[in-house]
This record gives structure tokens, sequence and C-alpha cells, in this order.
């Protein structure tokens, strides 16, 4: 069983390297949650940027460079009013477009682990959670039982 898992663990890693529009729109994902209340504090950044730098498979496909960089990048989108925010957007809905569902699910898991990083989501999160799914295909709901 263990040799399964670690399989599909090296298989989804290899899968990965070079995707730097999926990094950077995982990295959109979790600064949309982020900012989510209007404000995206250097606490909420630090937060979504531990996760990344942590993530299982993001961590091994990505270099820490990488991750940052992909990271500040969509960051400085969302201190950038309107315009921003909708670049946000556009980098999910590329994720859509050019992912397999697997990716699009770890996009989605990973912006639930970061709104959920002080232990509860508030509706704000919620909504900002709730647009990334419908733009990838993905219910919160269903993650969220």
């Amino acid at each position: 069983m263990f040799g399964k898992l670690k399989e599909k663990l090296t298989g989804g890693t290899a899968r990965l390297n070079g995707r730097a529009d999926l990094l950077e729109g995982i990295c959109a994902a979790c600064v949309m949650v982020g900012a989510a209340d209007g404000d995206f504090s250097d606490a909420e950044a630090q937060v979504a940027l531990d996760r990344l730098l942590n993530h299982e498979t993001i961590s091994v496909a990505f270099s820490s460079s990488q991750i940052e960089t992909a990271f500040d990048k969509q960051a400085k989108r969302a201190k950038s009013g309107m315009s921003g925010r909708i670049g946000l957007t556009r980098e999910v809905e590329d994720v859509k477009k050019k992912s397999t569902s697997e990716d699009m699910e770890m996009l989605f898991m990973i912006a639930i682990d970061v709104a959920s990083a002080d232990g509860d989501i508030g509706a704000k999160e919620k909504g900002a959670l709730d647009k990334i799914g419908t733009i990838i295909g993905l219910s919160l709901a269903r993650y969220l039982e």
C-alpha cells in the first residue's frame, strides 16, 4: 500500500514539473482566499506561503524560490485593486483550461487549507472558495462535509 501511495505522489510530482502556470494558479487561489476580506495582510500571506512551501507535492515539484516568486507575483495582484483581483481570477480560469481534474482538486484543497488555517472558514473566505470552486467545477460543500 505504501508503495502505491509513494508511486502516486512521485507521479504527481513529475506531472507538475515545469508547470509554472499551475503553480501560479494555485498561488492565485491562495491569495484570493487570503484577500477575501478586502485586505491581504502580511500574516495571511505568510500562512499561505507556508502552506505552499510545505505541501507534500508542490514543495517537491518546485523549488522554494520558484514557489516564492509565483506567490509574490500573485500577492502583488491582490494589492493592485480590481484589475489585480480580476487577474487572480484569470489565473484560476487558466488552470481550468490547461489542467487535469487532479490538478484542479489539488488547487482547491490547498485553497481550503489556507482558508481554514486559523481553525475557521469565515463567510468571506467561503465566498472566495465558492467562486474558485465554480470556476474549476468543484463543489465546496462536498469538501466541507
